[in-house]
C-alpha cells in the first residue's frame, strides 16, 4: 500500500471516527475487525483524494462504509473457508490412528445422540406405542436408512402426511429423551 500524502493523512486523522461509527453500527469487535477495517478506510482515504468524480458523486462516509463493508465480507468468507478447512483437516489420522471424525458427534444426527444415551430398543419400546401404524412404518423405514421419498412411494404416503407423521415422530422421540434426561421416563 502507498504511503498517504500529508494531505491524506491530515484527513484520514479528522475522519477516523468513521472507522468506530461501522464497528458500531454492525455490532463488530473492535479487537477483531479494526484492523481489517482500518486498511479498507485508508484505502477509501486515497480513493477519495485521487478519484475526484467520487467527490463530486459521494459522501467521504459512503465510500469509506462502502469500503470497510467489503473488507468485512471478505473477511467474513475468509474464516469460513478457515473453519472449513479445519473441519476437513480433523478427517486426519491422531495419534492412536483413529480418525477424528469418528470421534465427534454429529449434532445433527439424532440416532446417534440416541445411541449413546441408551438402547436403541428400549426407545423404540417407549415411542412405539404413541405412534399411529403408518408413523411406525415411517420410523422402521428411516431407521433402515431410506430416502423419504422412498418411503412416500413406497408406503403410497402424501407428502403433506408425511411430514406431518415426521414431525410427531420427532416430537414424541424428543418428549421421549426428555422425560428421560428428567429423570422421568423409563428409558
Amino acid at each position: 500500500m502507498e504511503a498517504l500524502s500529508s494531505k491524506e493523512r491530515e484527513f484520514a486523522a479528522e475522519n477516523h471516527g468513521l472507522i468506530y461509527s461501522f464497528l458500531n453500527y454492525y455490532r463488530l469487535p473492535e479487537a477483531e475487525h479494526y484492523d481489517i477495517c482500518a486498511i479498507a478506510y485508508l484505502q477509501a482515504v486515497k480513493e477519495w483524494h485521487r478519484k475526484p468524480e467520487l467527490r463530486d458523486k459521494y459522501k467521504f462516509s459512503t465510500i469509506a462504509f462502502k469500503k470497510m463493508e467489503s473488507a468485512k465480507i471478505k473477511k467474513y468468507h475468509a474464516d469460513r473457508l478457515r473453519d472449513t478447512y479445519i473441519i476437513f483437516s480433523l478427517n486426519d489420522l491422531n495419534a492412536e490412528g483413529n480418525e477424528y471424525l469418528g470421534q465427534l458427534a454429529d449434532q445433527r444426527d439424532v440416532i446417534r445422540e440416541i445411541e449413546a444415551k441408551q438402547n436403541i430398543e428400549d426407545l423404540l419400546s417407549e415411542v412405539m406405542p404413541a405412534l399411529t401404524e403408518r408413523q411406525r412404518k415411517h420410523l422402521v423405514r428411516m431407521a433402515e436408512g431410506e430416502t423419504p421419498i422412498e418411503i412416500m412411494r413406497g408406503g403410497g404416503t402424501s407428502i403433506t402426511d408425511f411430514w406431518k407423521d415426521r414431525k410427531r415422530i420427532r416430537q414424541e422421540v424428543a418428549a421421549t429423551i426428555g422425560r428421560e434426561e428428567r429423570g422421568g421416563g423409563g428409558i
